[in-house]
């Protein structure tokens, strides 16, 4: 596999991967699952919120900890030391009022709760389990899941506890299998057999796979919910980032990249593979190097109190739970959600709330089609578009994904490459960015059993499709926007007597569509007007279609520069911002009017009233001698990355604040930079731009 930030070859090498293999082992896995969950699951992360930094034993952390259980979140308990030091007994011992406090409001809210196992943390019960790292120069000790004696101090307090508290599951964390003294392999049977007692003992109870989980393949996970989500630890610095300005987003191409990985090469069933919504909040800070040079790299620290709390990516979370529900829809992970900080909490808007809701309602009304999920289109990759279907018979879904900034086509075929194995004609319509939007074969409108589609797919873009049979009684409208909103109702077509009439017919400012009305008897067309303009024609049977344009300067989501070269080898471009882009972004701090700091402005998917010019690099470095003018002045370029702290490698690119230029103005673009790194450039976009439609008609 190419790598998820790295540039994808053409075509998808050849590695001998066969689907009909594939889904044969997969089905031998999920054979073997103990006890698999009925429904899809959602689970709230509270380590990735860095909930270990609230003491619940205070007001203040008790307020704090109930606005993350009001926000749908799992609770992480915090009695682990005590039991490893044999200072507290889940079976005999009373249970702090502290806990039993939150214990008793997550009840209320109808919210279960998770702990966190740490299997070979050195607990302190029996010091012949303790053993020394593989390591010479490892200081620390730690505790060996060969021994019998600690697989049953495990099974024993795991039971009682859950039996105690009535918690929802546990998560497994730092769970080691190649510790001195002992094979391996006694010590994966020794974490198997805990895992498989507690799931038998609890069947219906989650257990959260995380480090090192993930390594050892299927066979581990038939008794566990999942394994490790992103497939190692989750923070920025842990894995090198796809290059974008929005952390939600980074998170979610890792999430599909981890979720191909598992789904076709570790032939994990869709009930055990991992979704992961929204990012984990940073929890290292930057301190200065002893002695420090200019060569001396920036030291960092581990918060244990409150740091940053306020971090939701508002502009990047949707695409996330959309990667997390394509790709792992039974297990839906989330981790950051507007909860500790209070004005984010304050702000966090009903809207908001019922479409997250929504879908997670939707994973449990729709888990056949989950369950039959595969992967089409290419890997996720730089330079690919990517995708997933869920198909029943002659009906399901497809999840695209662009996470690339430039424009990018899906192209695929209606047969058995996405699942599709029974029917004739089909609909396709979309119920994501754009419900209800019927997606139209060109010159038929209706698809047929083999037809390849080509879609166009905005930058950084998540597009759901539905596909179903083609029964209909009245006239259907293809590729018009069905916003549906007091702003732009929804479109409607009118027959009167041999005169066509479409109204409410919306498209993306400065585009060209064509536009097309499938009617439900044959009858021949005379005339035709679009929101109140005659427009020409074709008409092929029952199939009318008209090229409509829309007026309107054309800025659209990641809207690019386009670059060129000078014979002094600078990189010039020229653009002009509309002045209803920056009209959006007023609104938009309107509805988010969070009070940010300077600290937060350094986040580059926080303030998302800004309008950022993104310099996309691939494999690129901060040291890259890069500098700017605009309009013939200086243009300060920062460096970004997926960490909100400086972090080499987590730098994505550069970028600048553009919201100060003048609308509806030509400027003027110059970058300067040496020729060896122009290859690295993906090119110049900007970002935190949504589409805007119009139902304006020009000629």
């Amino acid at each position: 596999m190419t790598l998820e930030w790295q540039p994808a070859e053409p075509e998808t090498p050849d590695d001998g991967m066969d689907q009909s293999e594939i889904s044969a082992f997969t089905g031998c896995v999920r054979a073997f699952l103990i006890d698999p969950a009925q429904h899809p699951i959602t689970v709230e992360v509270g380590w990735t919120l860095n909930d270990y930094q609230i003491d619940v034993g205070t007001p203040e952390g008790q307020a704090e900890y109930k606005r993350i259980i009001d926000t749908t979140a799992e609770l992480w308990l915090n009695l682990g030391e005590k039991i490893r030091g044999g200072d507290w007994d889940p079976l005999t011992d009373p249970i702090p009022a502290s806990v039993t406090e939150m214990l008793s409001y997550a009840r209320q809210k109808h919210v279960g709760l998770l702990a966190y196992v740490y299997p070979s943390v050195p607990y302190e019960k029996n010091r012949a389990w303790i053993v020394k790292g593989k390591e010479s120069n490892d200081p620390h000790k730690y505790a060996t899941l060969a021994s019998r004696d600690l697989q049953d101090y495990l099974i024993r307090n795991l039971i009682s506890f859950q039996k105690r508290t009535g918690i929802a599951g546990y998560s497994f964390d730092y769970a080691f299998l190649d510790l001195p003294g002992s094979s391996s392999y006694s010590q994966w049977y020794g974490l198997r057999r805990v895992i498989e007692s507690v799931r038998r003992a609890a069947p219906s109870i989650i257990i959260d796979g995380r480090q090192t989980y993930q390594c050892y393949g299927p066979w581990s996970w038939v008794a566990g919910s999942y394994p490790h989500p992103t497939g190692n630890d989750e923070q920025a610095e842990s894995f090198k980032p796809y290059p974008d300005l929005h952390f939600d987003r980074v998170s979610a191409d890792r999430t599909r990249f981890v979720n191909y990985w598992y789904r076709n090469y570790q032939f994990a069933p869709a009930e055990v593979i991992p979704g992961y919504a929204t990012h984990q909040v940073e929890r290292l800070v930057n301190i200065p190097a002893d002695n420090e040079t200019v060569d001396d790299p920036p030291k960092e620290e581990m918060i244990y109190t409150r740091y940053r709390p306020r971090n939701w990516d508002y502009l990047g979370y949707r695409y996330s739970f959309l990667s997390s529900i394509a790709t792992g829809g039974w297990n839906n992970v989330v981790n950051m959600i507007p909860a500790r900080d209070l004005e984010e909490w304050k702000h966090f808007s009903a809207a908001d709330k019922t479409w997250i809701r929504g879908w997670l309602s939707w994973t449990v009304s729709h888990k056949e089609y989950l369950r039959n999920t595969r992967t089409i289109l290419d890997q996720p990759a730089l330079g690919h578009v990517d995708g997933i279907s869920a198909i029943i018979g002659n009906q399901g879904y497809l999840f695209l994904f662009n996470p690339n900034y430039k424009q990018l086509s899906a192209d695929f075929v209606l047969d058995e490459t996405v699942g599709l194995s029974q029917g004739t004609t089909f609909l396709l319509r979309q119920i994501y960015p754009d419900h209800g939007r019927a997606i139209g074969k060109p010159r038929a409108g209706i698809w047929s059993r083999g037809d390849k589609v080509h879609l166009d797919l905005p930058g950084t873009s998540a597009t759901v499709l539905e596909l179903m049979p083609s029964t209909f009684t009245s006239s259907i409208i293809f590729n018009a926007e069905a916003a549906g909103s007091d702003e732009m109702p929804e479109a409607r077509a009118a027959l009167t007597r041999n005169r066509l009439s479409i109204e409410h017919i919306g498209g993306e400012y400065g585009s060209s569509q064509e536009i097309g009305i499938l009617l439900p008897l044959a009858t021949k067309i005379t005339s035709m007007s679009v929101n109140g303009r005659d427009v020409q024609f074709l008409q092929n049977g029952r199939y009318i279609s008209v090229r409509v344009n829309f007026a309107g300067k054309r800025f659209n989501q990641d809207q690019e520069v386009p670059l060129t070269s000078t014979e002094g080898r600078d990189l010039v471009g020229k653009f002009a911002v509309p002045n209803r882009i920056f009209e959006e972004l007023a609104a938009r701090k309107k509805a988010w009017p969070i009070p940010w700091t300077s600290d937060d402005y350094s986040t580059t998917w926080l303030a998302p009233e800004r309008l950022l010019l993104f310099l996309q690099f691939v494999d690129g470095s901060e040291t890259i001698p890069i500098s700017a003018s605009l309009d013939d002045r200086p243009l300060k370029l920062e460096p970004a990355y997926s960490s909100i702290r400086t972090h080499p490698a987590s730098f994505v690119g550069f970028y600048a604040d553009l919201s100060a230029v003048d609308p509806d103005k030509q400027h003027n673009l110059v970058l300067r930079l040496p020729e060896a790194t122009r290859a690295r450039l993906q090119g110049a976009f900007f970002d935190n731009v949504e589409p805007q439609f119009t139902e304006e008609v020009v000629p």
